[in-house]
């Protein structure tokens, strides 16, 4: 039976409690049309053992090569097979591939579930369903997080925000290097935490992205940030609002606009809002993309496609373009293995049949140079 309802009706946290209680088995669905948000939580006899928010940015593979337990290639054999089994978990191949211990994994799969629950916690507008289930499948649990530990730490995140509020409005904010006249004269004497936030300021991402890139949870972040604007080190500058679900499509045709009729640096600079305002969206980063192959900045186009396919590795489009844009930046394997995956992908058509002409010549190029190389 489905347990349902409004959140202003009950709150996030009394269903956490519920369920917790009650031993419940089943999945957790909470929406949020005001933030264009989803969030899904597992519970297995009242306890988290998966959640997930539908527009968060941090990711299990991230998190394992931003702590030194994971190579770039191991991620990308790991993410090649659960593509070829989309219903298997990241954590369990990395397990079974011998590349990260139980151990770390548990560590952080209970980081992102614990982040989750905090950020969805302050929620108070929304519609939440819980569909009980008898078993959750047959895939390992790796991590388990009881909603007693959560509830208390939650309550005092959100009581702090308020103070963070003052000069951190959201973790939407974007933290921007100070402007004041006499910051270039002034030593900086700030802890490890503090130089390593700093470090990763761009005047792009906001606190909520930085956290994600860090490995570390937004509101630690953003404490840091506080500290670094009241020493005036940082200025904090509202983030480029959100278009609207229903505008977004007319920005992106304005886009393509721009570009036929040659304003590529407009196409580019729009294109890049549009995916700034939404990283969670694959076609968007693949648009930046494309702006930016028509300025001939294949590099950036390159990181733009990788973007692409990490957000949704199953952008068929992406690996495409992320091909032919390798190659103009002479990473040979790299265009390789995105041609490779968009075969796998892609329906048949004219982008199939050129992939294919495209990664046999760039084999037998391959192949070539390996042989002058060795003789």
């Amino acid at each position: 039976m489905a347990i349902e309802g409004p959140l202003a009706e009950l709150s996030i946290q009394d269903v956490l409690q519920l369920l917790e209680l009650a031993h419940k088995t089943g999945v957790l669905t909470v929406r949020s049309d005001r933030l264009n948000d989803e969030a899904i939580i597992h519970f297995t006899r009242g306890a988290i053992v998966f959640a997930v928010r539908r527009r968060s940015t941090r990711r299990l593979g991230q998190l394992l090569i931003r702590a030194g337990k994971l190579t770039q290639r191991e991620l990308d054999r790991a993410l090649e097979i659960q593509r070829s089994d989309a219903t298997r978990r990241l954590a369990e191949i990395l397990l079974e591939m011998g590349s990260v211990s139980e151990e770390e994994l548990e560590r952080q799969l209970r980081f992102q579930m614990e982040e989750t629950i905090y950020e969805v916690m302050p929620w108070d507008e929304g519609y939440f369903k819980f569909e009980e289930k008898t078993e959750l499948g047959d895939q390992r649990l790796l991590a388990r997080v009881r909603v007693e530990s959560l509830l208390m730490e939650g309550a005092r995140r959100i009581d702090e925000w308020t103070r963070l509020e003052s000069k951190v409005p959201s973790p939407e904010a974007v933290p921007v290097m100070s402007t004041s006249a006499d910051r270039e004269t002034t030593p900086l004497e700030l802890r490890a935490d503090e130089w390593e936030v700093l470090a990763e300021i761009d005047g792009e991402r906001d606190v909520r992205s930085l956290a994600a890139d860090l490995g570390r949870s937004a509101f630690d972040v953003a404490k840091t940030i506080y500290g670094l604007v009241s020493t005036g080190v940082l200025e904090v500058t509202e983030k480029h609002s959100r278009i609207p679900e229903l505008e977004l499509k007319r920005a992106c045709d304005e886009v393509e606009g721009l570009m036929r009729d040659g304003r590529m640096d407009e196409a580019q600079k729009l294109a890049s809002q549009l995916e700034t305002s939404y990283p969670e969206r694959a076609e968007l980063a693949v648009l930046s993309g494309r702006t930016l192959v028509a300025q001939n900045r294949m590099r950036a186009a390159t990181e733009a496609f990788t973007r692409a396919v990490g957000v949704d590795p199953l952008a068929a489009d992406g690996h495409y373009l992320l091909g032919f844009a390798a190659i103009r930046t002479g990473e040979l394997e790299r265009a390789m293995k995105a041609w490779e995956t968009f075969l796998r992908l892609a329906p048949n058509g004219e982008p199939r049949q050129l992939a294919s002409q495209a990664l046999s010549a760039l084999r037998a190029l391959s192949q070539i140079v390996t042989k002058a190389m060795t003789n």
